[in-house]
């Protein structure tokens, strides 16, 4: 068996308890699985890991799960990650658009110059994306 053999396994089933205090039903607290998507942690990384290589919908049908689900993960590590970012340094930026496949998709990058890091990336190329 291959690792994604096992996928049915790194999914976080968490259980519901009747709360003795108060009567209601209530998740369990666990460390192994932030709270929301189902998976273990270990299996987002492992999500991640395979999405920074391939589409999501083919990560989707290698490991059986709907890409929405995929994509509400990689939208989660995203935004932490950007929450992470300082940006105090950055002192010259470089702004260029590029198509992203053939015809008029464009996708416009924001670049810190000194350090040749991409600073931000969005759809568009018109005034709005400024």
């Amino acid at each position: 068996m291959d690792f994604w053999q096992y996928q049915t396994l790194l999914h976080a089933r968490i259980p519901r308890v009747k709360c003795d205090l108060c009567g209601k039903n209530r998740t369990v607290v666990i460390t192994w699985s932030r709270p929301g998507p189902g998976f273990t942690l270990f299996f987002e990384s492992e999500l991640m890991t395979l999405m920074k290589e391939m589409l999501v919908k083919a990560v989707a049908r290698k490991v059986g799960e709907h890409d929405t689900r995929l994509w509400r993960v990689f939208h989660y590590y995203v935004k932490q990650a950007m929450d992470k970012q300082d940006f105090s340094s950055v002192k010259r930026i470089a702004i260029d658009e590029t198509s992203v496949r053939k015809g008029h998709n464009y996708v416009t990058l924001f670049v810190d110059i000194d350090t040749k890091r991409v600073l931000f990336a969005t759809e568009g190329k018109d005034p709005s994306v400024i």
